[in-house]
């Protein structure tokens, strides 16, 4: 991976406090991201970056209720003209394995039937399409990636994991 594609940083302080009476700037007032330019500076130049082409990974963390969350709408606004696909973990599906993988793919899969074989049957295995043995985590990964890939072809994409 590049240098500087993958950036992770704390949302806020480790006591959760943000400044107050700042708000992002171009963006819906709706939101409430008080406190938060730096942040929507750093997602707005990553936004800018991907319409451009490059590839971005970031991962925003921080103690419960500090505004991740919050930041992850953010950037799902700011991407107009951009496919967006959002999944979110939840708690009551942790035994279930691949289930926010699932989510996230889900409308992506029209496409699966454009992967090579064995990438296709190791997604509709593990998505409950089709029976078999658990394939290799890798062959997942390099089956999701493609289909990413694919879906990326038309315009940029955006996945968001909460």
């Amino acid at each position: 991976m590049c240098p500087g594609c993958v950036q992770s940083r704390p949302i806020a302080n480790e006591a959760g406090i943000v400044d107050q009476g700042k708000r992002g700037a171009g963006h819906d007032d709706n939101i409430g991201l008080l406190g938060r330019v730096a942040e929507c500076a750093l997602l707005d130049q990553m936004i800018a970056a991907v319409r451009m082409g490059e590839s971005r990974v970031l991962v925003v963390h921080g103690a419960p209720g500090v505004g991740k969350s919050a930041l992850l709408e953010y950037v799902e606004s700011s991407a107009t003209g951009m496919r967006v696909l959002r999944a979110a973990g939840v708690e009551s599906e942790m035994e279930l394995a691949f289930a926010t993988l699932h989510q996230l793919c889900m409308p992506l899969l029209d496409r699966l039937k454009g992967l090579p074989l064995p990438q296709r049957e190791a997604l509709e295995t593990v998505f409950g399409m089709r029976g078999g043995t658990p394939p290799q985590r890798f062959l997942v990964g390099l089956a999701v990636l493609s289909l990413l890939s694919d879906a990326s072809e038309g315009s940029p994409l955006l996945c968001v994991i909460d």
